[in-house]
Formats: C-alpha cells, structure tokens, sequence
C-alpha cells in the first residue's frame, strides 16, 4: 500500500479512533483522555486546528455524517454521545448530546443519507440506539433497542434505513430503521448464519448487497464477502485467511478495494476485482 502522506500530530497521549470525512477536508482524531483533535486537510498537507475536551474518559469511536450536514459523532467510555457541528472556520461546538446508553459504547455510524441526519450506536450492554434529527420538533429523537447478547461489536449501513450489526454473540443481523410520524422502530429483517463459526470482530458495507466481515476461526485470521445474490439470498465468500487473527477490515472511498488489519497491525490490501467470488 503506497503512503500518501504522514501527519506528525505531536499529540501524546494514546489515539483510540481516526476518521477521515468524506471530502477529506477534515481528520478527527479521538484520544484516550476524551479528547477529539481536529485537523484541516489541504493539498495534501495536514494543519491542526482544535482540539475539543467533550468525554470523560476514553473516546471509542468517531463517525462523520454525510457532508450536506457536515457533523461528526463521538462516544466512548463515559457511555456519551456528542453530536458536534462547524462552523465556516472549522470551528467545533456540541450540537447535541445524550448519555442514555448504559454501558461503553463500542460502536457509532451515521446513515448514509443526505436527507435525515440518522446516527445508530451500540453499546456493551448489546444495545443499538438511534439518534435521529426532527425538522418537525427541531430537535433529536431517540430510539433504544436490544440487539445481541455480550455486546454490540460495530454497526454499518447498507441502504439509507437498513443497517446491520455484529456482536460478541457471533450473530449478523440485518435491521430496518422505520420513522412513521416520530414513531420509531429498528426492526430484525434477518439473522445470517455464521457457519463458520468465525469470532467476528468488525464489518464495512459497500451497498445495499455486499459487505465483509473478518474476525477468527479455528485459531486463523478469516475475511469473508457477503454478496445479496439473484434469489435474493446472502451467500459468504472466503476472501483471505492467515496466521494471526484479523481485528479491522473496511472499503476504500472508492469501494475497490479492502483493507484488513491483523492483530499484529500489518495491513492487508485486496483488489476488488482480483478477489476469486
């Protein structure tokens, strides 16, 4: 994998979560002491711009929201969620909060969609809960909704309002998000079978009828494509296998190809169109 560029962050204490939005413009960066640094991208060079103090305790993880909204999501330790806006300077401000997570939160996506500003986060507890913007109440909406047993491990969507899930229960579940009127409801479409029996550790969706999955079976790494095929059935390719056991796995921005990180922090790069399905 070629090194585009390096950013020396000269932050000291541990980075627990990196994310990148869309139009690589922005790096938010999520520490262990409950900080989110945020840095200006611009003809390939990387300048900090803030730093924000908004959790007490370890940042888990980061999303950023569609650019028609440009908002970014933080949880972690402190079992908070902190919906965060900007300003035309990249300046940062809480748009929104909530604690109604009862555990750690693992795991936090926002939805696709540039017409509903749409986040889903789970939790150790096996919780997902949805955090949903009202144009008609002006004002967040939330949903909770039990989901898998041990945990939730990571959250994805494959369509605007149709998510799926993984958990420390080795299940893959299928949801689908319904708002009627303000009534919500995250619904279990489906239950996949792990006939692996693979102990999954992360899933990135590509759209609405593929997606991957890497985790461990049998004492070796194991990556697996999910494809929706013509009868309308997910079938499960193996992809990559190894030695170590493989904790990361996502698409690129532009979906051709798939990168997995093992337990040793080696990286792996798969072509799309070279992968044997």
């Amino acid at each position: 994998m070629e090194e585009i560029d390096r950013l020396s962050t000269e932050i000291t204490e541990a980075i627990t979560d990196i994310e990148i939005d869309y139009y690589t413009r922005k790096l938010a960066v999520g520490t262990v002491i409950g900080k989110i640094y945020i840095y200006q991208i611009i003809s390939d060079q990387s300048k900090k711009h803030q730093e924000l103090s908004v959790h007490n305790g370890p940042i888990y993880k980061l999303s950023w929201s569609n650019p028609c909204f440009g908002v970014l999501a933080s949880g972690g330790f402190d079992k908070k969620i902190n919906i965060i806006q900007f300003d035309n300077q990249l300046n940062g401000s809480i748009l929104y909060n909530h604690d109604q997570h009862e555990n750690c939160i693992t795991c936090l996506k926002f939805s696709p969609s540039s017409n509903t500003l749409l986040l889903i986060s789970g939790d150790l507890n096996g919780n997902i809960i949805s955090t949903e913007y009202s144009k008609d109440n002006n004002n967040f909406i939330t949903s909770k909704t039990f989901a898998h047993d041990f945990g939730v491990i990571a959250v994805d969507f494959l369509t605007e309002d149709k998510l799926i899930t993984i958990g420390n229960d080795n299940r893959i579940k299928i949801w689908n998000y319904i708002n009627t009127n303000g009534n919500i409801q995250i619904k279990n479409e489906l239950e996949l079978k792990n006939d692996n029996n693979i102990n999954i550790k992360d899933l990135s969706c590509k759209d609405s009828t593929h997606f991957v999955i890497c985790g461990a079976s049998e004492g070796e790494g194991v990556a697996n494509y999910w494809i929706l095929n013509d009868k309308n059935e997910w079938e499960a390719h193996e992809i990559y296998r190894n030695e170590f056991n493989l904790e990361k796995i996502r698409f690129n921005e532009e979906h051709t190809c798939i990168v997995i990180v093992d337990e040793k922090g080696k990286e792996i790069l798969l072509k799309e169109n070279e992968l044997k399905l």
